[in-house]
């Protein structure tokens, strides 16, 4: 893929629509950091504290310049430019949910983190999607037949990976930043599920092209184009409004860590 010597602004209809999409998810994980800060300061009033209050926030804040670094980039129309924006995002939000587990894995090994099974369904669920986001860097990309089973693979675990996370919210975790990966899940759903439908053919390859830079839209257009990926497209669209629903259901109610 050459560098070119242009640098434009698209209009396709796809990439604008996910702009007011990232620039929310940017504000709302700004204020989930802060009541992050916030709620670990109240839970540790008092008591001697092991890690910092302020700790809490900087996953969250690491994920939030990600989502307005991911909705500015995608409104560049040359895919040399944009591929590599989205790479740095991609790193920034592997950085923000392995920051989340390690501050889960401190306060188990000190023995005092007091989350419960709360605590290990997240803890688990975000190294799962640590390892989701960086997973395509790693596989054999060179059969179009074999990626499309190792996506098919990808997005089993992904949906186990967000329901773990949000059996966690459910059972009471006080803190806000394992929000982000099912957020994040939601969104590969409904936003590769949304390519599928308007390209007719499987939209993983595009997160094997963020990892691998050197590989241009030839690659893509290797792969088959049929009707068939127009309903696989719609199931995921489904599957990812589903997560935000049962989001909203599960954070809803206000229970106690076990």
């Amino acid at each position: 893929m050459m560098r070119p010597d242009t640098f434009t602004i698209t209009t396709f209809w796809l990439d604008w629509l996910f702009l007011p999409l990232t620039l929310a998810m940017a504000w709302l994980t700004v204020r989930w950091a802060v009541a992050d800060s916030r709620q670990a300061s109240n839970l540790e009033a008092g008591s001697e504290a092991s890690t910092p209050a302020w700790s809490f926030s900087i996953p969250l804040f690491v994920v939030a310049a990600g989502w307005m670094i991911v909705g500015l980039g995608m409104l560049i129309r040359e895919d040399y430019w944009e591929m590599r924006v989205i790479f740095s995002v991609f790193v920034l939000w592997t950085l923000g949910c392995i920051m989340g587990a390690g501050l889960l894995l401190l306060r188990f090994l000190r023995g005092d983190s007091g989350f419960g099974t709360a605590g290990i369904l997240n803890f688990i669920g975000l190294v799962l999607m640590s390892v989701l986001i960086a997973f395509p860097a790693l596989i054999d990309h060179s059969s179009p037949a074999s990626v499309i089973q190792f996506a098919q693979l990808w997005f089993l675990v992904l949906a186990i990976c967000v329901g773990l996370l949000m059996a966690g919210i459910f059972l009471g975790f006080p803190y806000r930043f394992p929000r982000f990966p099912i957020g994040l899940g939601a969104m590969f759903f409904v936003g590769l599920g949304l390519a599928e439908i308007t390209f007719s053919k499987a939209a993983f390859p595009w997160l094997i092209r963020i990892w691998k830079l050197h590989l241009g839209l030839e690659y893509i257009d290797a792969f088959p184009v049929s009707a068939g990926w127009q309903i696989v497209g719609l199931v995921k669209v489904l599957v990812g409004i589903g997560i935000v629903a049962m989001f909203i259901i599960v954070s809803r109610p206000s229970r106690k860590v076990p």
